[in-house]
């Protein structure tokens, strides 16, 4: 083991995660499975507060260590910063994490998002900013964008629907991101993330479908990219894998396309 590998296994062991959620169990005493099934093809899968879709570059087995080291960011501040008065001091903890783990993180600063008309839903508003991080070709063909265009006619409690809403909650707003992950030519993940915040003085429930007129709310907005290669993220994936379990099937659902 690298040093490297070391001191991120030294750091996700002693990270501080929320309590264990209570799980249901079978007639024979075993946890239910993860919901989620990762595969070739091009998917999207929502990640706790994270609406994440994966090219077709992406293997299977790399999508799943990406989905638990998201996963680890966002419990490691939920359990932190979630009672913070600046929504945004989650954010500093979550890209905080995603770089012990070894993850390389360009800068993120959050900015104000004007949003003209007060009337306009939270799906409806970043629709033409994850279209413009995308870029056109893939946007064309992106099943997030084709979730969020889709999402008025959706039953509003399904399943991902559900775990996003809970997972987006803050005691001052909400915060939820969304990204696009690519292989290069080696295989290594590449991800593309925005970010979003919604500071408000209570918490916002219903995320995607809160209107601004509600509230006297500020909607900000960062983006960035992450990469690590595949040697880093198969350093990483079990120790990650072993603190995130537990967590797996009540944070980790696939999106109804």
């Amino acid at each position: 083991m690298t040093t490297k590998a070391a001191q991120a296994r030294n750091y996700v062991m002693g990270l501080d995660l929320p309590p264990l959620p209570v799980r249901k169990r079978g007639a024979d005493g075993v946890p239910a499975p993860a919901a989620v099934a990762f595969f070739e093809a091009p998917q999207a899968v929502v990640v706790g507060s994270q609406l994440t879709e994966f090219s077709a570059k992406v293997s299977a087995d790399a999508r799943s260590a990406i989905a638990d080291s998201m996963l680890i960011a966002q419990l490691a501040a939920n359990k932190a910063a979630d009672a913070a008065a600046d929504v945004f001091a989650w954010y500093r903890k979550y890209i905080e994490v995603l770089q012990k783990v070894g993850w390389k993180v360009q800068d993120m600063e959050f900015q104000t998002q004007q949003v003209s008309d007060k009337n306009l839903g939270v799906h409806s508003a970043i629709i033409p900013v994850v279209m413009a991080m995308l870029g056109p070709g893939v946007a064309a063909a992106s099943l997030v964008i084709s979730v969020l265009n889709g999402l008025k006619e959706m039953d509003s409690s399904s399943p991902w629907i559900t775990v996003f809403d809970r997972a987006s909650q803050h005691a001052h707003g909400a915060k939820f991101q969304v990204s696009y992950v690519d292989a290069d030519a080696d295989g290594a993940p590449q991800i593309s993330v925005m970010c979003f915040g919604i500071d408000a003085e209570r918490t916002v429930t219903q995320v995607l479908f809160f209107k601004f007129s509600q509230d006297s709310a500020e909607f900000k907005k960062a983006n960035g990219k992450l990469a690590m290669s595949l040697a880093q993220l198969a350093e990483a994936r079990e120790v990650i894998a072993q603190r995130v379990h537990p967590f797996i099937a009540d944070y980790v659902k696939g999106l109804d396309i």
